[in-house]
């Protein structure tokens, strides 16, 4: 039997859908509820010596002298090693030929170039005693300061010092951008005006930080790293090591969150196993707080010069950009370039608007490496078309809802293709939008009369429509792997299921959605499926969890997977029997033939024959009921065209968000008073987990919107923080109600029609909060063009809309 289509549940399944759709509990969450799961930092092996990190204090710097004699001298130290003593290992693998060749060695070896910076690590029998004795050696390392550059505009000066002597300039990406349509459209509009818009510098800070425990036994490597992406950490390890790739193992314990930050292979992950195999002990490393908030990858910081063309009556001509991204110093693999250009090419949101021209820049500057975050681009875009929106409807009179509701994509224009190459394959975009108008004009008369009487209290609202991109190649991001991902499910003897998948879970749910997959393609309970992630001797390849991508990639190489294993299932039942295979069909776990429920063979009877009473299978068979699929997603491009143009996601989610706030105009103190999502990811596995997905998004987004902003010194590049004392974000109890709905518009070419839902909710709050504080304040003149908007932004914008009164 062939299988025409990975994208439905096997026919022969009479109970179709009997788990999908359904809000299956997250069985991932016992564990941890008990407290008995193990995350990496519960890890103890016998012998285990622990690692301290050596950081640079320094923003720029050469290292003229490291003495590590007396660490070495302190009781309990057994090695310290340097950048020096890591001649073997190879420098990370960037292959991303647009890009300027960073260089990048596993410890700085004769330059450090932003505080965090490891170049030396010690190893001792405690990690008090590592610290220890990390301090020494800071403490005989010297440096040579160099000039720094702490942002875009003194990176770009034409005096600026150079962060890499071999470089012309501080781009690491310069790709200017001209259309002729666009220029066109400036020349006959009515207006034109220029604007800039700023997303600000912000980090993961998933509640686990990073760590690594490595140990070589008989010259086999086992890693366990807080990584999203196993796999690809073991393939870079071999690389850069030369050891075997077979002979490296990499585990992912539980893990407390990752939210892209743990995407990245960090120099820990390839220092730690050369220790290892150096010392031949095991080690331990647990980033602390500190570190992780100067070496752990930071992410937005985007600056974005608009210049835009509209005509009387509120059509928006054209948008010229130059979008800029500071990525630190760009010393991360895989680097941070990405997130910049898809800012570019989702910047239009969910509206029918070709007339884009982006310019990408990626400027390095004395500042921790930045790379991947939760929403990797997409909330800087919409802060900026939502921002323009609103300015238009300011600047003619027209309605910015009816703006919106005249650009917003419509469902009889799909496919769409967007300014970028983009392709929107289907959604409820208008549709969304329409209900998110509905649902927050019932709260915002509401919330308006509850401060009428109260002349120091404002009122707005704001709005956003989006689309998210999921399930992308990787190849941009990484000029290496691509874009599919794998399963390998078998049935055994007691007819229970294993399925090994190449994604992993970092508290997403994974492992319950995968359950449903496979009790509803081979009609078993979720109960009777285990399911085996992060471990790459016991799952097969596959690229991790990020992009929104488990969803779509998991699907398909689940239901390819389980296909296989039934055409063979059927034809062992067939034979057991004594029918024809076509004729046989699978109903509450039993095959029986079409029409007659009896006699029936069950999958324990099927799974023993096929591994244990071989001589029960049908002549000429192998034994076993195993199988693999490896699914890559239809249409999903790896490289622009001619034209730049490239449809570098497999699908595209949609939604709308709304909020109403409150400000008071004395102090700048905000308050969302309400907050409403209506989101499409097609076909819902289980709605539940959607949901949390949903709600933990839009709480990050509130972060990024109102709280976080990672800064430092103009004159220095030195971080203002390095603790929770100083680095603000939110608490449970400034997240907001919120409302959600959900529309189910399937991918016509994915599994099942999935979409992917982890990055939704991030999307919208930035561009909701500034649009709602800007409508709130709309008759003092002030337009709220960057976030985080604090009550001392709030109250500096009114400050330069009124003059020194400040509005009051």
């Amino acid at each position: 039997m062939t299988v025409d289509s990975p994208m439905r549940i096997n026919p022969m399944i009479s109970h179709r859908a009997a788990h999908i759709g359904r809000a299956v509990p997250r069985r991932e969450d016992r564990s941890p509820l008990t407290g008995r799961r193990r995350y990496l930092a519960d890890l103890r092996l016998p012998g285990m010596l622990e690692v301290a990190f050596v950081r640079s204090p320094e923003a720029h710097a050469r290292i003229v002298s490291i003495d590590t004699g007396p660490a070495l001298a302190l009781p309990g130290v057994h090695a310290v090693f340097t950048g020096a003593d890591l001649d073997d290992v190879a420098p990370f693998p960037h292959k991303i030929l647009y890009i300027q060749p960073v260089g990048q060695t596993a410890l700085a070896v004769d330059r450090v170039r932003y505080v965090g910076s490891p170049y030396a690590a010690v190893v001792a029998t405690d990690r008090y005693v590592a610290e220890d004795a990390a301090s020494l050696v800071a403490a005989h390392t010297e440096f040579e300061s160099l000039p720094s550059v702490a942002d875009l505009d003194q990176a770009l000066a034409p005096d600026a010092p150079k962060l890499y002597d071999d470089w012309p300039d501080n781009y690491l990406v310069n790709f200017p951008a001209e259309k002729e349509e666009v220029t066109r459209a400036f020349e006959e509009a009515d207006h034109t005006y220029s604007d800039t818009f700023i997303s600000p510098r912000q980090t993961g800070l998933p509640l686990e930080c990073r760590g690594v425990l490595a140990d070589v036994v008989d010259g086999e490597v086992t890693l366990w790293s807080s990584t999203q992406s196993p796999h690809i950490v073991r393939t870079t390890i071999a690389e850069m090591t030369g050891i075997p790739e077979p002979r490296i193992r990499v585990i992912t314990p539980a893990m407390g969150g990752g939210f892209g930050t743990k995407t990245h292979i960090y120099p820990e992950d390839v220092v730690m196993p050369w220790i290892s195999r150096r010392i031949g002990r095991p080690v331990r490393w647990i980033e602390d707080r500190f570190e992780n908030l100067v070496s752990a990858v930071h992410a937005r910081d985007q600056r974005h010069d608009v210049d835009v063309a509209y005509d009387d009556d509120g059509t928006i001509r054209a948008i010229r950009c130059k979008a800029y991204c500071d990525v630190g110093t760009g010393e991360i693999f895989m680097p941070g370039t990405a997130p910049v250009f898809v800012t570019g090419g989702c910047l239009t949101g969910a509206y029918d608007f070709p007339n884009m021209e982006v310019h990408h820049f990626c400027v390095v500057t004395n500042k921790t490496p930045s790379g991947a975050y939760r929403g990797f681009g997409v909330p800087e875009g919409l802060l900026v078309m939502e921002g323009i929106i609103d300015q238009v409807a300011r600047r003619t009179g027209v309605d910015r809802v009816e703006i919106r509701r005249r650009m917003v994509l419509r469902e009889d224009q799909m496919p769409y293709v967007m300014h970028g190459g983009g392709r929107i394959d289907s959604g409820s975009h208008a549709k969304s939008f329409e209900r998110v108008v509905e649902l927050i004009s019932r709260s915002l008369e509401r919330i308006r009369a509850k401060y009428a009487d109260d002349p120091d209290v404002r009122v707005g609202v704001g709005y956003t429509n989006y689309v998210e991109p999921t399930t992308p190649t990787y190849h941009l991001t990484t000029g290496h792997w691509a874009g599919y991902d794998s399963a390998t499910l078998r049935v055994d003897p007691d007819g229970a299921a294993r399925v090994g998948l190449g994604t992993t879970d970092l508290g997403q749910g994974t492992e319950t959605t995968a359950a449903q997959l496979v009790a509803d393609s081979l009609g078993l309970d979720p109960d009777d499926v285990t399911v085996v992630m992060g471990d790459t001797d016991r799952a097969p390849y596959g690229l991790g969890a990020w992009g929104s991508r488990s969803a779509i990639v998991m699907s398909g190489s689940i239901l390819m997977a389980a296909d296989r294993v039934m055409v063979k299932a059927r034809e062992i039942a067939a034979h057991m029997l004594e029918a024809a295979a076509e004729d046989v069909v699978l109903t509450d776990g039993e095959f029986h033939v079409a029409g007659s429920e009896a006699p029936s063979v069950s999958w324990s009877q099927v799974a023993t024959a096929a591994w244990v009473r071989t001589v029960d299978l049908p002549k000429g068979m192998e034994p076993g009921l195993e199988m693999s699929g490896y699914f890559e997603p239809p249409d999903l491009e790896h490289l622009p065209d001619a034209s730049g143009k490239v449809n570098a996601a497999a699908s595209w989610s949609n939604g709308a968000h709304a909020g109403v706030v409150s400000v008071r105009i004395s102090t700048g103190e905000l308050k969302i008073e309400d907050y409403v999502i209506v989101h499409d990811c097609g076909t819902m596995i289980n709605p539940m987990i959607i949901d949390g997905q949903v709600q933990g998004g839009v709480a990050q987004g509130v972060a990024g919107a109102m709280y976080e902003e990672f800064q430092y010194d103009p004159e220095t590049a030195l971080p203002r923080f390095a603790s929770f004392m100083e680095y603000l974000y939110p608490t449970c109890s400034e997240v907001p109600e919120m409302t959600i709905e959900h529309f189910e518009t399937p991918a016509p070419e994915q599994p099942l029609g999935v979409k992917g839902c982890g990055e939704g909710g991030t999307i919208g709050p930035g561009a909701v909060v500034a649009g709602a504080v800007s409508d709130a304040l709309v008759d003092l003149g002030v337009e709220i063009k960057a976030t985080p908007v604090t009550p001392s932004a709030i109250r500096q914008a009114i400050r330069e809309a009124c003059g020194p009164g400040g509005g009051a």
